[in-house]
């Protein structure tokens, strides 16, 4: 349950501020709500190998 509690937080700062972007990196559960998705960058990967490349 706590990691949707933390997403909210950013959706909605992410609604809020018209020059957010939202971006997450989860392996095999990654969304953004309707609201935000042309601002939203979703990574289906795991972090870890994900910070190793760039």
């Amino acid at each position: 349950m706590t990691p949707g509690i933390v997403k909210y937080s950013f959706w909605s700062m992410t609604s809020e501020n018209p020059k957010a972007a939202y971006v997450c990196v989860n392996l095999g559960e990654t969304c953004a709500p309707m609201e935000i998705r042309d601002r939203s960058i979703c990574v289906d990967a795991d972090i870890g190998k994900v910070l190793e490349q760039l």
